[in-house]
């Protein structure tokens, strides 16, 4: 299986040699935003994580990102790393916000396919919690028209039943039943064996401590 760590990248290489030690890649790809003031720091840290990368027989390179073509310099690597892998994880710690946010912006413009392999990950600073997102989900949720949407934030307070989906959001009976079943579809409703239903968790929140 063709893992690949695809993670937005600055100065800071701790967050990235944990992940190393904790999760098993093929390949790290790390973006690093090439500003004139920075990026030989950026490259700096990077021959340290490359030391890393070789000891572990993982292949490891850095990407410049010209900011003047941000987000479609971010998307053409994601789209050609996705093609070649198995499963591609979009680390988001490390690195200015603004590459950060073009990252978060070329997973949702992915086409359908290549969102499946994907998920985010993002660990907190200072305290032990990483978040791991569907972006499948995302992209799914975010061509949802009102009537889903309204269904669908109904389902997030917990598990319903037709009749109460119907309470809750006011649509027609008729509406939310197939409504539902296109959810259900989807993948983001899940319809238990108690004619419940309740929405896909999309989002892995672990912490430890």
């Amino acid at each position: 299986m063709r893992r690949v760590l695809l993670a937005s990248f600055g100065f800071d290489v701790d967050y990235v040699l944990r992940r190393l030690s904790s999760q098993k890649y093929s390949r790290v790809v790390l973006l690093g935003l090439r500003t004139r003031e920075g990026f030989e720091r950026v490259k700096k840290a990077y021959s340290t994580l490359s030391i890393v990368c070789t000891s572990l027989k993982i292949d490891c390179v850095l990407e410049p990102i010209d900011p003047s073509n941000l987000v479609r310099s971010v998307y053409s690597t994601l789209l050609g790393e996705t093609r070649g892998a198995d499963e591609v994880e979009v680390y988001l710690t490390g690195g200015p916000r603004i590459l950060v946010t073009a990252l978060i912006l070329s997973t949702l413009m992915l086409p359908e396919l290549e969102a499946t392999r994907i998920k985010l990950v993002v660990e907190g600073e200072g305290f032990e919690c990483s978040m791991n997102i569907s972006v499948k989900y995302l992209i799914s949720r975010l061509r949802l028209d009102d009537r889903d949407k309204t269904i669908l934030v109904a389902l997030e307070e917990g598990r319903l039943t037709l009749s109460e989906v119907v309470k809750k959001t006011g649509l027609p009976k008729s509406t939310v039943h197939r409504r539902l079943e296109e959810l259900v579809d989807k993948g983001l409703v899940v319809k238990t064996e108690a004619e419940t239903y309740m929405a896909e968790p999309y989002v892995d929140l672990v912490c430890l401590g």
